[in-house]
């Protein structure tokens, strides 16, 4: 799903060599003390030759051989496995291992694909979706799969009871799709006006398994349920229909999936997907030491800087891996300021008047952003793998991207003719006032734990100088910095990012002027400006038109409007680059999504 947050990467440069020179045996022993630290907790692998589903998936791709581990490593761990409680990116890539949606991109065909639906018909009037499940998949568990299920999730995902991220994703023209089971392996979907991304949306959400969640969702527990304790004490209590389930969950440490005994794919011979033992991701300090192991031989799999590029690549010989440039970076990065009104509980405003308005003249963000010296930062901190952003859209979505929107380069001449044309004046000192004789002077909050961040912050704090400006940057841990900035509100200006997706409704979230993340001022009752209520019409009339040329023209100009008007300030797209070993086979590198995005069908070259 496109509106989920994440970090910023870390690049590397005092460690990258620290393990090069390294004997191969003392590399083998690193890594064997890694995995098998507690080696009872990984016993070899039984695979049970349970019966295959009627409408099992076969794999397009070249049959494999078992065995095998795959290991990753992340800088940040899940902080829940219940897909209603999710709202980061870890959290959710740790429960895309072990549920299934009803549908799913593929990322090399780029086109939306079954997943627990085998198939589906749409109505001539478009607003009836008919899905057929397939027949005699198994959850985890072993209890069967059916529409129950299906009707469960939508019921509990519409709940008052158990707010969620999905409910705002699921509501068309005003009222939640329709739902209802037509028999147990068929589910129809109505919606109040045609609704052209349907089928993609649709398999946002995890289908959850009706046995064992009724009891909490009853209860009114279901928010409580599938949180971390439960990976620790009882990972046999996530029960889904994906390619895995969780073996053991050590928070800081590592956790390990093993394959789902009752999955529903398979090869052309019949061999019940995945091929690899197990699955294991290790929480590391921090994207430096993810790079370090990788760039050692340590890990299979991962993302790497693009300033760590050039040294990483330089081990790939010694250690069987190859580095993959994929284009320009899925996600967007951006700075914003709060622009909601009103007050908080304590009858305090969210933000000063004064500040407030600062921050809702596009003509104040239009000159902050012509401040900025991004450009520099392209050589000094992404070592030219990087370029301008200049749209809600990254240029790596080619089909939805709209290179033709307003542009802000740097320019502090213009900057300043900005703020004089909106009363803003210099006084002695060099300091910025407004036309009430308030100096300009602002907070921003950013998640700590990285190096790039603080070297953004860095050139933002100094160029804003150079402007009269008063920047003081504040950290917070990722987890602490997403409440603050969606829940309490208790902020001035911050730096974040949303990951990237395939159809422009997933992003719907931060466009519409309900949406809650549209971070600036979410889940308005009515647009508060035009522009906003304009970019409403948009993306309404975007997912009615089932005309992709239409489609693609109203994203467009909807590009345009937030170019405008900036109520984010776009940063910078890093060039993406990813490591994998070469002895995976089935590998096909995705411009968009995890390089290990098809993990089921990874294999093992024994020879490599």
């Amino acid at each position: 799903m496109y509106a989920v947050f994440f970090a910023l990467k870390k690049p590397l440069f005092e460690f990258l060599y620290k393990f090069a020179a390294l004997p191969k045996l003392a590399l083998i022993t690193c890594l064997l003390l890694v995995l098998f630290a507690c080696k009872g907790e990984i016993p070899p692998l039984e695979r049970k030759d349970h019966p295959l589903p009627q409408d099992a998936e076969v794999s397009e791709a070249e049959p494999g051989i078992y065995g095998g581990f795959l290991v990753t490593a992340e800088s940040q761990q899940p902080r829940t496995f219940n897909p209603l409680v999710a709202e980061d990116a870890y959290s959710s890539q740790a429960i895309g291992r072990f549920l299934n949606g009803l549908t799913t991109y593929h990322p090399i065909k780029e086109e939306v694909v079954p997943e627990l639906a085998r198939s589906w018909e749409i109505s001539s009037d478009r607003k009836s979706i008919t899905l057929h499940l397939r027949r005699g998949v198994l959850w985890s568990d072993g209890e069967p799969f059916t529409a129950a299920d299906v009707i469960f999730t939508f019921k509990a995902l519409f709940d008052e009871r158990y707010p969620n991220r999905y409910q705002g994703q699921y509501i068309i023209a005003g009222e939640p799709i329709g739902f209802e089971k037509v028999d147990r392996h068929t589910v129809r979907f109505t919606t109040a006006r045609a609704y052209s991304p349907f089928l993609y949306v649709i398999g946002f959400i995890g289908i959850l398994p009706r046995h064992k969640l009724i009891d909490a969702y009853e209860q009114g527990t279901l928010l409580q349920e599938w949180s971390v304790r439960t990976a620790m004490h009882e990972p046999g209590e996530l029960v889904g229909t994906g390619p895995f389930r969780v073996h053991s969950f050590r928070p800081g440490q590592r956790i390990i999936y093993e394959p789902n005994p009752h999955y529903w794919r398979v090869d052309s011979k019949g061999q019940r997907l995945p091929y690899v033992d197990y699955l294991i991701t290790r929480f590391v300090q921090d994207r430096n030491t993810s790079t370090v192991l990788f760039a050692s031989g340590q890990i299979d799999a991962a993302d790497i800087a693009p300033g760590d590029v050039v040294g990483v690549s330089r081990n790939a010989p010694l250690h069987g891996f190859t580095v993959h440039h994929r284009g320009p970076a899925t996600g967007i990065r951006y700075l914003w300021f709060n622009q909601k009104p009103g007050v908080n509980e304590d009858g305090r405003p969210y933000v000063e008047p004064h500040k407030l308005e600062w921050f809702t003249n596009k003509y104040f963000r239009q000159a902050i952003l012509h401040g900025f010296n991004r450009e520099g930062l392209i050589q000094s901190v992404y070592f030219g793998r990087a370029e301008l952003l200049h749209s809600i859209i990254s240029p790596a979505n080619q089909r939805w991207h709209n290179p033709e929107v307003p542009k802000f380069p740097y320019d502090p001449g213009r900057a300043i003719e900005l703020l004089e044309g909106q009363g803003f004046e210099f006084r002695e000192g060099g300091q910025l006032y407004d036309k009430h004789g308030n100096p300009v002077i602002f907070d921003v909050y950013a998640s700590e734990g990285d190096d790039i961040t603080p070297q953004i912050m860095s050139t933002f704090r100094e160029n804003m100088r150079d402007l009269g400006i008063r920047v003081r940057v504040r950290y917070l841990d990722f987890g602490t910095l997403v409440a603050r900035i969606s829940r309490h509100f208790e902020y001035e200006a911050a730096m974040m990012g949303f990951t990237g997706g395939a159809d422009p409704s997933g992003g719907r979230a931060i466009y519409l002027s309900s949406g809650r993340l549209h971070l600036w001022n979410p889940e308005q009752e009515e647009p508060q400006t035009e522009w906003e209520a304009k970019v409403d019409e948009l993306v309404y009339a975007s997912e009615e038109t089932f005309d992709l040329e239409e489609r693609v023209d109203y994203v467009h100009r909807m590009q345009e409007i937030f170019s405008e008007q900036l109520p984010l300030l776009y940063l910078l797209t890093p060039h993406a680059y990813a490591g994998l070993k070469d002895k995976w086979q089935n590998v096909h590198i995705p411009a968009m999504g995890s390089v290990i995005w098809n993990v089921d069908e990874l294999y093992l070259d024994r020879e490599l």
